[in-house]
């Protein structure tokens, strides 16, 4: 009776055994799971790409998430490559035939390069900047965007297209007066240095630091204060500084000073 439990058991647990073995053999081998770093090895200048300048492609998505499915040559070629609205739902920027057609490279996807007449799709993200330059006439406003900026994100140098004003002038002189995009519109701080006011009236510069009263050792927008053009009154620092008889005989200050630039005691 013992020798036949055993047999019995020794049967079974054979039998276990091959079922086991055939299953595994019958198993499907599970799908693997690849990283970015795999993909890294065959398409290492992509993955360069979207280091560099993925943006959002780079920190938040991994690429099985765009690129899922079989891969090549189980399928065909651009077969992977992924509709954007899969991500970006909603109405797109600007209603062109495709979003490549500015962001060419969705593993840079700010690296636009512009072509000619862009103004239209700039301004349904920069529409605050597109606004300001329309409704501020000046050569500025009837040009494209992409006179100036032929790729996203790029600020031109002033001297690219304008003589400057003095030798040496740089792009940082130029933009404490004049703004970008609405450059007649001149307007300045008030640490604006006499040199950057100088390098437009020169002669006046001149004789305002070879003069000996207290103006020599002033700045310009401590007078021109705020807004180019202004010329301030006198009586808004010195008061009235002679009586009723003197101002009745002479109403202008400059009828004896002379230049306020280069006063005449």
């Amino acid at each position: 009776m013992r020798r036949l439990i055993i047999c019995t058991m020794a049967t079974m647990l054979s039998i276990g055994t091959l079922l086991f073995w055939a299953d595994a053999r019958n198993a499907e081998a599970a799908d693997p799971v690849l990283k970015n770093d795999d993909c890294g090895k065959c398409h290492a200048a992509i993955v360069r790409q979207v280091d560099q300048a993925g943006n959002k492609h780079k920190t938040e998505v991994a690429c099985l998430e765009c690129h899922a499915g079989t891969h090549p040559p189980g399928v065909e070629k651009g077969s992977l490559i992924p509709s954007c609205a899969i991500c970006h739902e909603g109405e797109p920027h600007f209603q062109l035939e495709n979003c490549l057609e500015c962001h060419r490279n969705p593993h840079e996807p700010l690296n636009i390069v512009f072509g000619d007449n862009v103004k239209a799709a700039c301004d349904t993200c920069h529409s605050p900047v597109v606004q300001e330059i329309n409704t501020h006439q000046s050569a500025h406003a009837e040009v494209d965007c992409s006179f100036c900026h032929d790729r996203h994100g790029f600020k031109p140098d002033c001297m690219d297209c304008h003589d400057p004003h003095m030798s040496g002038q740089q792009y940082a002189a130029c933009v404490s007066c004049h703004q970008v995009h609405r450059p007649l519109e001149l307007a300045y701080g008030a640490e604006i240095p006499n040199s950057d006011c100088g390098a437009c009236h020169s002669d006046i510069r001149s004789a305002l630091e070879a003069g000996t009263s207290k103006h020599a050792g002033l700045q310009c927008v401590y007078c021109h204060a705020d807004q180019h053009g202004n010329v301030p009154q006198c009586q808004s620092c010195h008061g009235t500084p002679h009586n009723e008889q003197m101002l009745s005989k002479f109403p202008s200050c400059n009828e004896c000073h002379q230049s306020a630039h280069s006063l005449l005691k």
